[in-house]
């Protein structure tokens, strides 16, 4: 009797972690199960306060003062072009380990927070939001984006970031949509100076 109950226990156990194993695995790559660092929020802020630096002023919009913000991180591409200064007076590019942390984690899709500096006005948009604006109606969406949002210069998304081993170097992507011919992409790098994260160079990945 005592070996009988023994063998439906362990039978019992296979199936609830069976059971359980999708669920954990789904858990593990949701937005909630990739956390934002202290750290991370003041490299987007950084990238924020730098919007159109140096030399690319697609990103400003100064007649648009609202700033939308997707709160979900999206994929990035790859950061291993050599194309870094191109359209900037920067020459600064990102080291190799740099780049191999921000592409490890370019995939990651985390839920952003509003822990951007106080000094930045902002709103974040939820990604309900944005599908329905876009999801069904496509590039149409934009007149309902905009009849909401009408001082928005469309909305920007962040990728997940990536840094050097010592924490001086920062690597991350900025999307900037803005219609459907309008937006760019740009990989953004920036050294930490003083305790302060500042924006050195930027390559645009695409623009339309």
């Amino acid at each position: 009797m005592n070996r009988a109950v023994s063998i439906y226990s362990a039978l019992l156990v296979a199936m609830v972690s069976l059971v359980a194993a999708p669920a954990q695995a789904q858990a593990a790559n949701s937005p909630s199960a990739c956390a934002i660092s202290s750290e991370d929020y003041a490299v987007y802020s950084a990238v924020l306060q730098n919007r159109g630096q140096p030399e690319d002023p697609e990103e400003r919009w100064d007649n648009k003062p609202e700033v939308l913000i997707a709160d979900t991180t999206e994929t990035a591409q790859d950061a291993g072009s050599n194309m870094w200064g191109f359209r900037s007076s920067s020459k600064q590019v990102p080291g190799k380990e740099t780049i191999a942390n921000f592409n490890e984690h370019r995939s990651s899709t985390c839920s952003l927070q509003k822990n951007f500096d106080p000094a930045i006005t902002y709103s974040l948009l939820s990604k309900d939001e944005l599908d329905g604006y876009f999801k069904k109606k496509g590039p149409a969406g934009w007149s309902a984006f905009y009849k909401k949002h009408p001082k928005a210069s469309g909305y920007l998304s962040f990728s997940s970031v990536g840094y050097s081993s010592s924490g001086t170097e920062a690597l991350v992507y900025l999307g900037h949509y803005c219609g459907g011919l309008c937006g760019t992409g740009h990989l953004i790098l920036l050294a930490k100076e003083n305790g302060q994260w500042v924006v050195k160079n930027r390559l645009m990945m695409w623009i339309s």
